[in-house]
């Protein structure tokens, strides 16, 4: 079942970033685990910045990029909303599986946005409120994790609320409705961006 549910979420991310990424790009990616996305995005991107929680994923995936011959990723220990006070922007933010668990959804997103660049474009996911959404919250509870869980019309309020123009929703679950929600969008250049 959970593989079912990542492999629609993989094709959603991977669709996505067909359209925004290019080779020059500079990406952040909190929560990159053992590199599920990192690998493949890093070998068709510039430089890549991936962060987790966790040191033992981190060290694991250290291990993974030198197996690959990737040396163009830094990997950083932080989490979100925390660990994202970096003096560079990038060209595009990946949180994938992340944002689920953070206690303010709205200031991790914000944290994520802020990492970005004029121009440049997001891709995230949070539960979805329906009942895939409610099952999945109530196992989480029984593990003792508290997780977000939104409706479609609320993360793209909150993700317009923080500037950013939604490009693209893809439901992401065993039913048409979907477990998480996957979210593309970019952050609109203004006029003085360019000064």
């Amino acid at each position: 079942m959970g593989a079912a549910i990542r492999a629609r979420e993989e094709e959603a991310v991977f669709r996505f970033l067909e359209v925004v990424m290019e080779p020059h790009h500079s990406i952040l990616e909190v929560g990159c685990g053992t590199g599920n996305y990192t690998v493949p995005v890093a070998r068709r991107c510039a430089k890549m910045v991936a962060i987790d929680a966790s040191p033992e994923m981190l060290q694991y995936l250290r291990e993974r990029l030198l197996r690959e011959g990737l040396a163009n990723v830094e990997t950083t220990l932080g989490q979100l909303p925390d660990g994202l006070e970096t003096p560079k922007k990038f060209d595009g933010t990946l949180a994938i599986g992340v944002l689920n668990y953070v206690e303010d959804l709205e200031e991790a997103l914000r944290s994520l946005t802020s990492a970005l660049r004029p121009g440049g474009w997001t891709i995230f996911n949070v539960p979805l409120l329906n009942t895939e959404g409610r099952i999945y919250a109530l196992t989480e509870m029984l593990n003792r994790r508290r997780i977000n869980i939104l409706s479609l019309e609320k993360i793209i309020a909150l993700a317009e609320r923080l500037g950013l123009q939604v490009e693209m929703t893809v439901p992401a679950g065993l039913s048409q409705g979907g477990l998480t929600l996957v979210v593309g969008a970019i952050l609109p250049a203004t006029p003085f961006d360019e000064l």
